[in-house]
């Protein structure tokens, strides 16, 4: 049986956005930020969690295999660098056409300052 694994390294369903209307109201309001690879739409959410979507779309990624890899290595970039995101926020995490197959490596480097600039566009547009 897998030791348990730390909390701080968990990624619970209470800290994923999974109702349409939280989608809407981040994408309505959100500050946004993007790379080559992907694209991050912020806002706050009054809570104590930063809370993260995907959108991971047919149109950036045809085949689906290379969608579920896009979605499964932005929700590991996301849980291995919650730490340096701001608390308190809903973050969409889009994936960008052209970007070819992504690597954990690039989206850890990009994710933090991103969230941050989009986060500090949010708040400049509020």
């Amino acid at each position: 049986m897998p030791a348990e694994v730390p909390l701080r390294y968990k990624h619970p369903r209470a800290r994923h956005l999974v109702r349409e209307g939280d989608f809407k109201a981040t994408y309505a309001s959100g500050g946004r930020a993007r790379c080559e690879l992907f694209s991050v739409v912020v806002r706050p959410n009054g809570g104590a969690h930063t809370r993260l979507g995907l959108s991971v779309g047919k149109v950036a990624y045809r085949d689906a295999t290379d969608r579920n890899r896009a979605r499964r290595v932005l929700r590991e970039a996301f849980r291995l660098s919650r730490h340096e995101l701001p608390d308190g926020y809903d973050v969409i995490l889009i994936g960008r056409a052209g970007a070819g197959r992504l690597a954990l490596a690039p989206v850890l480097s990009e994710l933090a300052g991103l969230v941050r600039k989009a986060a500090r566009r949010a708040a400049e547009r509020a």
